[in-house]
């Protein structure tokens, strides 16, 4: 199958990139599994990623979001959220990142699932889209759990990744697509169930990679005029091997497939070929034709130009920064409590009840969803949350909205409680200043114990604030966290 696509300026505008600070050296994971699986030590190789326990789909995404509007001044008038892992399966998990993010209320926002391609047939239908005025914003995160002992232990990561499509001055235009369909079932999750099946990889490889991919790509190139020869890059999310056979396949050199990211983070499925193209695209140069596939019941197959726009993005967002800034963990124990595949027994201290005030929440979804506060008009005090008296000046009604999210500050006080219950010990919080007077207590995020001083500086980041497990609902809110070397390059998480 192929479609015609429009001639028009619309392509990608931007592009950003998170990957979870947290890894875990696979070497950990075998030595954890040796006593039963001693052949795990095989696979043993680089690190996996891994979501803190108040990361989610929601949080990374929003942080590739925000990454990827980094200095955009275009309107956003969609939001899509492409995953296999939404938070919610009967709640706008899109809303919430649109709302994260300050994207505006006169928006669409659209979950997209079903399928690790979801993202590449979004892109593609977004490819077909006549020209306009306006811009989507297309978010894929993953985080998928795996059985422990399973090869997905070692081999699956969690990351998400971002593109903004529209009209205007596009760093890669849409030269052409190709889709197939093909209900292959390589793997599969039921509504029952709570890991990925997976078939045999030998298999999966030759009837569906070896077979599906180049008729995908047979139509892309037809589509786009082009053929393989003018392709500078391949962005393909599959293993070494895939890679090795479908270069035979396809007569092209194994030198034309970019990075897999495996060693560093692992698959990241949904996000996993968004994650590749914003890593091509941090060291591509203008007039490189790429090649993004997708798999996953089918494939999915999208021919982008780069343009001298290009340059002008490539301003150290992408991959590479969020992929050095990492704690790696070498405590096997400590991954499984944290993406709660093994109970731990904390005390009474983890009964407390959380259940949400959902009109309350509602009342208060700008201040918590985009950390809005006030400014005074008077004598320009910042404070949060936002009052009809300031409490500078005392003027009335005099405070203008302004969103404390996008701010760095500083740590004024803070307390190490190894009492009070946290998934992550020890619970962190304490009193953050910003700049023109704000100060905020506030649960803090990504820190260890001993690691928080007087007067360092943090950046706000947008996490779940706790879990309420009897109603199977979660809250959000934004958190101070370490402000790296590699963070402060951008301005941004």
């Amino acid at each position: 199958m192929s479609e015609a696509t429009n001639e028009a300026t619309t392509g990608i505008l931007s592009f950003g990139a998170y990957i979870p600070r947290l890894r875990i050296a696979r070497s950990a994971i075998a030595d954890g599994l040796a006593w039963a699986m001693p052949g795990a030590r095989s696979m043993g190789k680089g690190e996996r990623a891994f979501a803190n326990w108040d990361e989610d789909v929601i949080t990374m995404a929003a942080e590739a979001g925000r990454e990827c509007l980094r200095g955009s001044a275009a309107t956003v008038n969609a939001v899509q959220l492409a995953s296999t892992t939404f938070p919610f399966l009967d709640r706008s998990n899109s809303g919430v990142v649109a709302d994260a993010l300050q994207c505006g209320k006169t928006l669409r926002t659209e979950d997209l699932a079903g399928s690790r391609r979801a993202a590449t047939s979004a892109l593609a239908r977004l490819a077909l889209t006549p020209a306009a005025a306006e811009s989507t914003l297309l978010i894929a995160s993953e985080c998928r759990e795996t059985r422990p002992g399973s090869p997905a232990e070692m081999a699956y990561g969690h990351a998400a990744a971002a593109v903004l499509v529209g009209a205007g001055e596009p760093i890669a235009k849409f030269r052409g697509i190709g889709s197939v369909h093909a209900d292959l079932v390589d793997q599969y999750r039921s509504a029952e169930g709570e890991f990925d099946y997976a078939l045999e990889e030998r298999w999966v490889r030759e009837e569906g990679y070896l077979k599906l991919i180049p008729a995908a790509i047979s139509a892309a190139m037809e589509n786009a005029g082009t053929n393989l020869g003018e392709i500078h890059r391949i962005v393909l999310p599959a293993s070494a091997a895939v890679a090795r056979g479908l270069a035979r396949v396809l007569k092209v050199g194994t030198e034309l497939f970019t990075d897999p990211l495996a060693a560093g983070c692992g698959d990241c499925g949904v996000a996993h070929p968004l994650l590749m193209l914003a890593s091509a695209l941090e060291s591509a140069v203008p007039g490189e034709q790429i090649l993004v596939l997708g798999f996953g019941q089918g494939a999915d197959a999208i021919v982008l130009e780069t343009t001298p726009a290009l340059a002008k993005l490539q301003d150290g967002r992408g991959v590479a920064r969020t992929l050095a800034d990492k704690r790696v963990i070498d405590n096997y124990t400590m991954f499984l409590s944290l993406r709660n595949q093994i109970a731990i027994d904390f005390g009474m201290r983890a009964e407390r009840d959380n259940r949400t005030a959902m009109s309350a929440m509602y009342r208060k979804r700008d201040d918590i969803s985009a950390m809005m506060g006030g400014r005074c008009r008077e004598c320009n005090t910042l404070q949060f949350p936002h009052a009809a008296i300031c409490v500078a000046c005392g003027a009335r009604d005099a405070q203008t909205p302004e969103s404390l999210s996008g701010l760095t500050g500083r740590v004024k006080s803070y307390t190490e409680d190894w009492m009070a219950y946290t998934p992550h010990p020890p619970y962190i919080y304490g009193n953050v200043e910003f700049v023109d007077g704000a100060n905020i207590m506030l649960e803090f995020t990504d820190f260890e114990a001993g690691q928080v001083e007087v007067g360092r500086e943090v950046r706000m980041v947008f996490r779940v604030k706790d879990y309420d497990h009897k109603r199977n609902f979660r809250r959000y809110f934004w958190k101070p966290a370490p402000l790296t070397a590699t963070t402060e390059e951008t301005g941004n998480g």
